[in-house]
């Protein structure tokens, strides 16, 4: 009788083996289903009471110089350190929270139940938006620079994360450096990296690009994007904000986010316009990544104050209040048809739509259309109206 083999006695153990441990053979069905995420659920919150509605608008402020008298021509240019102060306790009072542009572009808006969010921009990467002073141990961030002043805003205020958009212009033969303090640059950007700012992309030269070829807007946006990236290597850029807010010829746009310079390639999410509306809500129809429009800080009409009042009150402009789960897109019922359905569902999230009562129920009682407005005793041996002294629940 011929002995096993080795081979044959290895695979004799390894079957018993798993035979013992309960099958190491299982389907793919099984292993799919194993491995398959839950599905996400509607956040446990009162609806009846927060309203929320993701399908709302986001403002996206755009600053620039912080500090200094504004300029007659365009007071947006020139925001008092005062001014912004108190821009940020505005946003604040009325349930704004700061998220990234990014975050938005995502649709992985992250705010608290409730809140609504904002995307704070800063163009050109000028010295007052992050100077830093000389000490003799540190270099100490001006506290009456924007980055100072958010650093101050988030430590009275724990729940406004440091988060905003900077668009800058690389260090070039142009612009000499990022942020302005000569040989500062590189750690300017790798600090905001770590407070948990990004790094946009403004273009190398700041020039329109109305009638720029493919080359040269590659030239300009790829440009930029290496030095950035040279500076900047943990950085993710995910859109441009165009010089002026000017757009190339529109068979042009493509090379907007996506291109290549110098044996290197770019590939962004969104193009940035100037200033005057808010966005739509990325789970909504309208959203549009290459025309995206921002809203001026400035005092008067079509300013940030006018704007949080307009978005706050019913009609055209909706804000958008969150329902504190960003796998979940809340929004009243009758608002389905503005919503991106297919966009949302390869995003995996979930569309819910919730009735005028909301999905947490309130605190007034059921009573039928028969029984409004009367206030007469029911008559004898009849039961009275059935009124429901607990809450509405899910079943």
């Amino acid at each position: 009788m011929r002995r096993p083999t080795l081979s044959i006695t290895l695979s004799l153990t390894l079957a018993a083996a798993c035979v013992f441990a309960g099958g190491c053979f299982r389907s793919k069905a099984d292993v799919a289903k194993k491995a398959a995420p839950a599905k996400p659920v509607p956040p446990a919150i009162d609806y009846a009471t927060i309203r929320p509605n993701e399908l709302g608008f986001i403002p996206v402020v755009m600053y620039h110089e912080i500090g200094g008298k504004p300029v007659r021509r365009d007071p947006s240019l020139v925001r008092p350190v005062e001014a912004f102060k108190k821009d940020l306790e505005l946003l604040y009072a009325a349930g704004f929270r700061p998220v990234n542009l990014s975050d938005v572009l995502e649709d992985n808006i992250d705010v608290p139940p409730g809140t609504s969010p904002v995307v704070l921009t800063f163009d050109d990467g000028r010295e007052s938006q992050f100077r830093l002073i000389e000490t003799a141990t540190a270099y100490k961030v001006d506290p009456n620079s924007a980055m100072g002043i958010l650093q101050a805003f988030s430590k009275q205020h724990p729940d406004w994360k440091m988060r905003a958009t900077f668009f800058v212009l690389p260090k070039s033969n142009s612009t000499l450096e990022v942020f302005g303090q000569p040989g500062l640059g590189k750690e300017k950007l790798e600090y905001l990296l770590t407070q948990g700012m990004e790094i946009g992309n403004h273009s190398i030269h700041h020039r329109s690009m109305r009638r720029m070829t493919p080359a040269q807007i590659q030239a300009e946006i790829g440009g930029a994007h290496n030095l950035l990236m040279e500076a900047a290597p943990n950085a993710r850029i995910t859109a441009v904000a165009l010089p002026m807010g000017v757009y190339p010829d529109k068979k042009n746009w493509p090379y907007l986010t996506k291109g290549t310079f110098q044996g290197k390639s770019y590939e962004y999410k969104a193009a940035m316009q100037a200033a005057w509306r808010p966005v739509p809500s990325p789970a909504a129809k309208e959203f549009d990544s290459m025309q995206l429009e921002r809203i001026s800080p400035a005092d008067g009409t079509n300013g940030l104050r006018y704007w949080i009042t307009k978005m706050t009150q019913s009609g055209e402009y909706p804000r958008y209040v969150s329902d504190g789960d960003a796998k979940v897109v809340s929004f009243p019922k009758g608002d389905e048809g503005r919503a991106d359905i297919a966009r949302l569902e390869g995003r995996q999230k979930l569309v819910y739509a919730y009735g005028d009562g909301g999905a947490g129920g309130g605190s007034k009682p059921i009573v039928s259309e028969a029984d409004e407005g009367n206030t007469s005793p029911a008559p004898a041996g009849t039961a009275a109206p059935a009124v429901s002294a607990k809450p509405i629940v899910g079943g």
